[in-house]
């Protein structure tokens, strides 16, 4: 059967609350003491041009204890601590408060075993605050911080793959004169319509010397390793070592997803940090009527979704708490956007796990489905128990070019609003197929809500409704009508 609805893509927008630090981030700091009383500043050591290795475990977990036994961390601080080479700074920081000082010494028939014996780095307890401040989500995050304050998870890796990284062009301490660092991309990833993608990237300086002005070159990737300049931006201002700040760029406008690669050009001592990627993905055409499915982890009053327009007006949710949802069951919201244009879907987590939730096992995985009225799925995302699975909100943008009655659905029927215009009082008369609360909510044409009214739960049939109109100011006004978690939308014209 052919679908009369096209397929929506949903892309990441640039600002998503992933618990876990992603790679490329600034390092947060901190200040701790560790098991024998000496205090440790995390910049401190990064500014004396120490590369630091933070090892975020809890005493109980078995794969901590495994990669903790293997002895990895003690040859590389042995190899370049204080005894050796003197570059390295490694830290074992229990990020689970619950645990004690027994706990550490494997006295305890939670812990693992002895984690304090033969440990040559400076363990640190009670290290929870620090454990949450780096968005972690699990044991163990091993994290590599180099001395320009850049993270990289690190893992569970060997000697040489620790060392690899340590000895990249990246983590070394500056020793050039001029030496601009392209970090990351952080502009635009979505666009929506013919609006144009605003690109960006974070430049900072890995030089000796004062950074006072670089050229960065954009250029579009094409099929077959080819690519396209589409011209350069000239960047001036004052950043000490280390100091780093956004560039805009171009606005680029793109009709399908486009990676897009930026490069400094301009006179550069180290070319091995000069580039950075990013991607821009342009949503594509679909109806407004729309089913939303989501199954709940094993925390479900943490979970909610809602729906904006491009006013930022919420014109569907279901909020954290504001549901009583089951435990890993399975929810359906039958969804109507009242108009053509640019829409925002975003899925929260107030506690920061995703659809995953870590007190349960796998019963706990959960999922987002948005499908189209036809059957036909548009988004299908589950969300395991991985690093960049973990997020406290993350949005995707969706494109509404056609619109659909709610009446051809067969949810709602005889949908009137009369008189129209109305002076005083307008009433609503609809036909519905399926009892559930029914609400009235009357919008002005900023999208702030002026009526708002709880109608009850309403039985399957035929209903009529009187709305008080006259105090309103003379204009356009939306209506929204919503049953059973379908809404209808009319345009209601007052004199």
């Amino acid at each position: 059967m052919k679908h009369i609805l096209a397929t929506l893509l949903f892309a990441f927008l640039t600002q998503m609350g992933w618990a876990q630090l992603p790679d490329g981030s600034i390092s947060p700091d901190f200040t701790a003491t560790d098991l024998s009383g000496q205090e440790h500043n995390l910049y401190s050591l990064l500014d004396s041009g120490y590369q630091v290795i933070l090892d975020f475990s809890a005493t109980w977990c078995g794969p901590c204890w495994t990669y903790h036994t293997s002895g990895v961390l003690d040859e590389l601080y042995e190899a370049h601590g204080p005894s050796g080479t003197n570059t390295l700074r490694v830290f074992f920081i229990e990020g689970d408060d619950n645990t004690m000082q027994a706990d550490l010494e494997g006295t305890t028939g939670a812990s693992q075993g002895d984690w304090i014996t033969g440990t040559s780095y400076p363990i640190i307890d009670n290290g929870g605050n620090i454990f949450a401040d780096f968005g972690c989500s699990y044991y163990p995050t091993i994290y590599t911080v180099c001395p320009n304050k850049i993270l990289t998870q690190s893992g569970q890796a060997s000697i040489v793959g620790h060392e690899t990284l340590l000895n990249s062009g990246t983590c070394t301490p500056a020793s050039l004169p001029n030496d601009a660092l392209l970090m990351d991309y952080v502009g635009q990833t979505s666009t929506c319509g013919d609006n144009p993608a605003a690109l960006s990237v974070r430049l900072m300086n890995n030089g000796l010397d004062t950074l006072t002005a670089c050229t960065i070159q954009v250029s579009k990737v094409l099929p077959f390793n080819q690519s396209e300049v589409l011209g350069s931006s000239d960047w001036q201002g004052e950043l000490g070592t280390y100091d780093y700040t956004t560039v805009d760029l171009l606005d680029v406008t793109i009709d399908s997803e486009t990676l897009f690669v930026f490069e400094v050009i301009s006179e550069d001592d180290n070319e091995g940090n000069n580039t950075t990627q990013g991607s821009v993905t342009a949503s594509e055409e679909v109806a407004n009527n729309l089913e939303v499915r989501m199954k709940t982890d094993g925390a479900p009053e943490q979970l909610g979704w809602s729906i904006t327009d491009g006013t930022g007006s919420v014109v569907a949710s279901v909020l954290p708490g504001s549901e009583n949802l089951e435990p890993t069951t399975e929810y359906v919201w039958d969804v109507t956007l009242p108009e053509l244009g640019c829409y925002t879907l975003t899925l929260m987590d107030e506690g920061g796990d995703g659809l995953f939730n870590l007190a349960t096992s796998m019963d706990g995985v959960g999922f987002l489905e948005v499908n189209s009225t036809d059957g036909e799925t548009i988004l299908d995302q589950d969300w395991f128990y991985q690093e960049l699975d973990a997020f406290s909100e993350v949005t995707f943008d969706l494109e509404v070019t056609q619109v659909t009655s709610v009446e051809e659905l067969g949810v709602l029927s005889n949908v009137v609003l009369f008189p129209n215009p109305a002076s005083s009082w307008v009433k609503l008369a609809y036909g519905s197929t399926r009892a559930g609360k029914a609400q009235l909510v009357v919008r002005n044409v900023t999208g702030q809500e002026v009526i708002h009214r709880d109608l009850g739960v309403m039985s399957a049939g035929n209903h009529r409704h009187i709305l008080d109109v006259g105090f309103l100011d003379a204009g356009t006004y939306l209506v929204e009508l919503r049953v059973a978690d379908t809404i209808h939308s009319m345009i209601l014209l007052h004199p």
